[in-house]
């Protein structure tokens, strides 16, 4: 019995020690969430405009496009908790920030952890790689998110692979200022516009959306009063969709919209709200999907109304 306990206590060692080394190895590998991480510890003293948010505004603000100082920081998914998390450790490093750029939109009242719990498989995965690369553990602290082998459905092994031959770029999926590189017209598909459509009826469930409501009029209200304390512009975007996806827009996601805005300008009036949810400039080419410009023509014909914005 003893010599079998201590060959399960070798073995055990065995495991842990190769798990523990890839997962040591991984951590040398470029990725988007190190490489954005970085990049705000390098700029933060240089920094002038600082992109936030999700996938809406990672895919299309070129901040090349913006002048000198601007960095896109938003990622695909990402929960405004973490940049509640990302704001409250740099906006008081950064002496030269004008403004914060976020996305709002018609749905985002209502979009939150308990919709993240539904696509638990996917939200692991954010959230080891927020904790692992970026030192922010999800609400709770659940610190066993760190793993990727246990959480995260990234392909590892290919990550290390491609360490060994690609280049930076195709390491973090972002050009050096920040812009998702995966969301191009050429890669868009022919089934682009009936690709993530928004649900048309409201969700089922309204204790959850209650729940997430109070929940995001925390997390808003917080992001709301640090950019007001630090003396930032705060910039709130409602990214243009395609008539496909705005066919599934009622008039009353609309109006929570509209009111959820009105609420945080009852905290800083001087909150910026800029709806280009019908915005006709936009059309069929500008889109990667339904719901998201491309990097391409839609990064092109966005970033510039950016910029005469935050010029004014």
């Amino acid at each position: 019995m003893k010599q079998f306990l201590k060959k399960i206590l070798i073995f055990s060692v065995i495991v842990t020690t190769i798990f523990t080394a890839y997962e040591m190895a991984l951590l040398k590998v470029p990725n988007e969430y190190s490489y954005k991480k970085n990049y705000l510890e390098e700029h933060k003293d240089s920094l002038r405009v600082l992109v936030l948010g999700n996938s809406h505004l990672a895919d299309c603000i070129d901040c090349s496009m913006l002048g000198k100082w601007a960095f896109n920081a938003a990622q695909p998914g990402r929960s405004f908790y973490y940049d509640l998390q990302l704001l409250k450790e740099y906006i008081g490093q950064m002496p030269n920030l004008q403004c914060v750029v976020l996305p709002f939109s018609y749905d985002y009242q209502y979009w939150g952890h308990l919709f993240e719990k539904k696509h638990e498989a996917k939200f692991n995965t954010y959230r080891c790689m927020y904790i692992k690369y970026m030192g922010y553990p999800y609400c709770d602290g659940e610190w066993w998110h760190w793993s990727e082998i246990l959480n995260s459905n990234f392909d590892h092994s290919g990550r290390l692979i491609d360490a060994l031959s690609k280049p930076l770029s195709a390491l973090t999926m972002c050009d050096s200022l920040g812009i998702e590189l995966d969301a191009s017209y050429e890669t868009r598909g022919d089934d682009w516009m009936t690709k993530q459509l928004p649900d048309t009826a409201a969700l089922p469930d309204s204790t959850e959306q209650r729940l997430n409501y109070r929940e995001n009029v925390k997390l808003y209200s917080e992001i709301v009063s640090l950019t007001r304390s630090h003396n930032k512009r705060l910039i709130l975007l409602a990214m243009p969709i395609y008539k496909t996806a705005r066919e599934r827009v009622n008039q009353q996601r609309l109006d929570e919209m509209n009111a959820f805005v009105k609420m945080l300008k009852g905290i800083n009036p001087d909150i910026e709200f800029y709806n280009f949810i019908d915005d006709k400039r936009f059309v069929e080419r500008d889109f990667y999907n339904s719901i998201h410009l491309n990097n391409t023509y839609g990064a092109r014909k966005f970033t510039p109304i950016l910029k005469n914005i935050i010029d004014r």
